[in-house]
């Protein structure tokens, strides 16, 4: 009976301590490596810590911003339509940036060769006017092909879809981050570019609107600590093997894929959530190019990083 007792007790003292855990909703669009950072702190327990219980929701870009507008997530992952909307007037910024380096891959079918070869074809996103399509454009412009007019990029799905539209050949090439390329690898398919030979531009972060930050300040930097120390988590050298489970759990893939973009995926991440001024300007450059947003837009409308450097400071991130 004092046994049952024990464990009646420690079961509402565990209630307890949940519901006064402060509710943080976040969006994100899918299960990349951009969000990594956030799942790793929800498992190791740096957000409860804080005394915050994150609830990740899955949403499309667009449908992720306009949710944060309108005070139904606190957060979003989605850093390039983040910057876009902050940059058109939206009354949103990027409070920390997870993950800078474009870890993408361009995969296409035994048949095409090059990204020239590429002319004329279909290639299939997981949603258009997002930052995987901006790439895309980019990547194709380097190759001096016009996205516009040389290939038709249309939405196929997310990425295991994708993948398996190619094998079938009703695309014929799509973009998967790590560590889907291994899985396309797999499933037939070649990889025809690595997007980080030719861009550098920060693809996850968080982003909050103008309200949340000037009146919950102390919950913004909870979260921030939180973060910043799921990214510490992923990039400790002697946690892999507990970083290999959770990008197995995460993407659910192997083991072995798992472990093959273990060092890719780990150095996309800047441990003080950070990334240079060169790198944002030139994001705002690729999206003014491509007509995603018109004039000349200062970081100050687009970026609030005030927390997040003292959040860094406390932690020591280097």
């Amino acid at each position: 009976m004092k046994h049952l007792c024990g464990i009646l007790l420690s079961f509402l003292f565990y209630l307890d301590s949940v519901a006064a855990q402060e509710l943080i909703k976040i969006g994100y669009p899918s299960t990349s490596y951009t969000t990594l950072p956030i799942v790793a702190a929800v498992r190791a327990g740096f957000f409860a810590q804080e005394g915050l219980r994150v609830e990740l929701i899955r949403m499309a870009p667009n449908i992720s911003i306009i949710a944060l507008v309108n005070n139904q997530v606190e957060f979003v992952t989605v850093q390039g339509s983040i910057i876009r909307g902050a940059a058109r007037g939206l009354p949103i910024k990027s409070v920390a940036v997870i993950a800078d380096r474009p870890v993408y891959y361009l995969v296409a079918r035994d048949a095409v060769t090059s990204i020239n070869a590429l002319k004329g074809k279909t290639i299939g996103l997981n949603s258009l006017g997002g930052s995987a399509h901006l790439m895309t454009k980019e990547l194709l412009a380097h190759y001096r092909l016009d996205p516009d007019k040389d290939v038709t990029m249309i939405v196929s799905g997310d990425h295991k879809s994708s993948i398996e539209s190619v094998h079938v050949g009703q695309i014929d090439a799509t973009v998967v981050p790590v560590p889907w390329q291994v899985v396309s690898k797999k499933a037939g398919l070649k990889v025809v570019a690595y997007y980080g030979d030719v861009l550098r531009m920060p693809l996850g972060g968080l982003g909050a609107s103008d309200e949340f930050i000037q009146k919950r300040g102390d919950t913004l930097k909870r979260v921030l600590r939180g973060t910043l120390k799921g990214i510490g988590f992923l990039r400790q050298k002697e946690k892999k093997s507990e970083v290999v489970k959770l990008i197995v759990d995460w993407f659910n893939v192997d083991r072995e894929t798992a472990a093959d973009s273990y060092d890719q995926i780990i150095l996309a991440y800047p441990p003080d959530g950070r990334t240079s001024t060169e790198v944002l300007e030139k994001d705002l450059e690729i999206s003014r190019q491509l007509g995603a947003i018109k004039g000349t837009v200062p970081l100050s409308r687009v970026v609030n990083f005030k927390m997040l450097d003292e959040v860094a400071r406390e932690l020591g991130a280097k």
